[in-house]
């Protein structure tokens, strides 16, 4: 892990509470699926974002089909052929709905599970020859349509064989939406800290205005993270969502098992800063992120509400890597790196930190442990480090060098898809096993 001095950009703070976080990659083999609403009361928009007026609610429990998805917000089909747009976040995507889906044959006796992970729990089993009609691949773990859920098997357990078959359309539930007959009122938003009102929405843009912390602006439309916003004076233009908070953000309450936790994935260094090299020149932060990546879409599997520092290859300064953490109330913050040695070859393995023992340690131990069990590359234990990431973070939090980057029995493992998925497994059951032993904020 190297960490190149460069300028540092002002503070960014955490996206709001309120806005969700991107959906894991997936291939999609299927063209639709529905939503469980898991909200008491969902409010249904006109457009994907929260400057878009209310059309509707939609109960707890309600069962909606999706038709396409946007950001972290998914298009909707209602009762009466309406269609709106609803946030993700407050919805379960497990129900096994699609209109089409790829057949698959089992080769061997293969166990059916609830989520993507070896943890998770067995819903059944299905014999070598049975036919599967798969929804969609995650790495090594690929959906089905199960006893009319969805469920995971084991991507090596199952044949494609390249046919397709329809599935049953789920019954639309009756829903009520109420169209509302007066005007929403705008939603308004206030600058975290000193910020930069742009033409456009993206950090190259032309810079209209800069607006001090705590200044008051009123949304007018959303963007990717970014806000078409106005200010009292009547001047309009873009600021970044992570740079402003939303009404009715506030502290949540700290999680006690997975499900339910806010997780903060830290994938090193970015963009201009490449992090440490390969011996044949690959970047560090390529695969800070690929592995972070699995990590997160493994976390979400089981639930987790997963929120990156960064998740694209863009350079994001230190400081503001814990804000986020603390921002978000998170559960778990943890740093993904690689090691370097001062000489290629001479050095092997992977190392657990925590700064605080008070706050970090049983988080580092939990995940240390869990590391242990299986990864190719020799384990060099949990232990103190100084490193600013989780030195000024409020949150548990650990950094992981996930082996050194310039061994090359080190690297063949770090660029694997096999040892990121093992990773990410191992993770999930190391917090799995933190949150269950109680401990938490």
């Amino acid at each position: 892990m190297q960490f190149k001095q460069l300028k540092r950009w002002p503070l960014i703070a955490v996206f709001a509470a309120l806005i969700g976080v991107s959906a894991a990659t997936t291939t999609v083999l299927a063209a639709s699926n529905t939503i469980t609403v898991r909200a008491n009361l969902l409010n249904v928009r006109l457009g994907p974002g929260l400057a878009y007026s209310v059309m509707g609610q939609v109960q707890n429990g309600t069962k909606l089909t999706v038709i396409k998805q946007q950001n972290s917000w998914d298009q909707v089909r209602l009762a009466g052929n309406k269609i709106g747009w609803v946030a993700s976040w407050l919805v379960d995507q497990n129900e096994a709905t699609t209109t089409t889906a790829k057949l698959a044959t089992a080769k061997r006796t293969t166990n059916v599970r609830q989520y993507a992970t070896t943890d998770a729990k067995i819903l059944g089993t299905v014999n070598a020859g049975r036919q599967l009609k798969v929804i969609y691949q995650e790495g090594h773990w690929t959906q089905v349509a199960y006893d009319n859920t969805a469920a995971w098997v084991a991507t090596s357990n199952i044949t494609l064989s390249g046919n397709t078959v329809a599935l049953a359309q789920p019954k639309q539930v009756s829903t009520t939406v109420k169209p509302q007959t007066t005007t929403v009122a705008a939603v308004k938003v206030t600058t975290t800290a000193s910020v930069n009102l742009r033409q456009a929405g993206g950090l190259n843009a032309p810079i209209v205005a800069k607006l001090a912390k705590g200044t008051t602006l009123t949304v007018l439309d959303q963007s990717s993270d970014w806000y078409k916003v106005q200010t009292a004076a009547g001047k309009t233009g873009y600021v970044a969502s992570w740079t402003v908070t939303t009404p009715g953000t506030k502290a949540t309450k700290a999680a006690t098992n997975l499900s339910e936790a806010t997780i903060v994935l830290d994938p090193g260094h970015g963009g201009a800063d490449s992090g440490a090299l390969s011996t044949t020149n690959k970047y560090e932060k390529t695969y800070t992120l690929e592995m972070a990546k699995a990590i997160g879409s493994a976390l979400q599997a089981q639930g987790a509400n997963v929120i990156y520092t960064r998740s694209t290859d863009t350079f994001v300064d230190l400081a503001p890597r814990p804000a986020m953490a603390t921002k978000a109330h998170a559960d778990a913050f943890i740093s993904i790196h690689f090691d370097s040695s001062a000489n290629a070859n001479e050095a092997s393995g992977f190392t657990t930190y925590y700064y605080n023992s008070k706050k970090d340690l049983a988080l580092a131990k939990a995940l240390n442990q869990a590391f242990s069990s299986n990864l190719p590359l020799t384990n060099r234990g949990y232990q103190y480090g100084n490193f600013e990431v989780i030195r000024n973070n409020s949150q548990p939090a650990v950094l992981c060098e996930m082996g050194y980057i310039n061994d090359d029995k080190d690297f063949a493992q770090i660029k694997s898809q096999n040892y990121q998925q093992q990773v990410a497994s191992d993770v999930v059951q190391g917090l799995t096993a933190y949150f269950k032993a109680g401990n938490h904020q």
